[in-house]
């Protein structure tokens, strides 16, 4: 009887390590893609739960009031606030109502090279002429 041979030939081989490599390039590609979305996804929620974080403080706070380091620990940003009319109220609204008015109250989340990292507008009540 003839034995049959069962070796690959070194172009099998060449063939087969290539489309192995091929494979393997191809899944470190995707995982280096979700590695990125990941990481841009965890600095955004970052930026908008220090954004919230400020903002709930900052509505059961006295106009004009910082928010303390002790509360939002975040080293990397800094916050602004202002207060502004509110824009788009009907012409017959007024201002003031019996020592209350509303204002816009504008929060601005920058990081430490000064570039507007993430921003909110909210309005509020305010009692008396603040």
């Amino acid at each position: 009887m003839n034995k049959i041979k069962l070796n690959f030939t070194l172009v099998e081989v060449a063939i087969a390590i290539g489309i192995l490599a091929l494979g393997i390039g191809t899944v470190m590609g995707i995982i280096g893609a979700a590695k990125q979305r990941m990481s841009r996804a965890e600095s955004q929620w970052k930026c908008q739960h220090a954004l919230t974080q400020a903002a709930e403080y900052l509505m059961l706070a006295p106009p004009d009031t910082m928010v303390p380091r002790t509360i939002f620990e975040y080293p990397e940003f800094n916050l602004t606030t202002s207060y502004s009319v509110p824009e788009s109220l009907p012409e017959n609204v007024p201002a003031n109502l019996t020592g209350w008015r509303l204002a816009a109250l504008h929060i601005n989340l920058t990081g430490k090279d000064g570039r507007l990292a993430d921003s909110i507008v909210i309005d509020r009540m305010l009692q008396g002429g603040n």
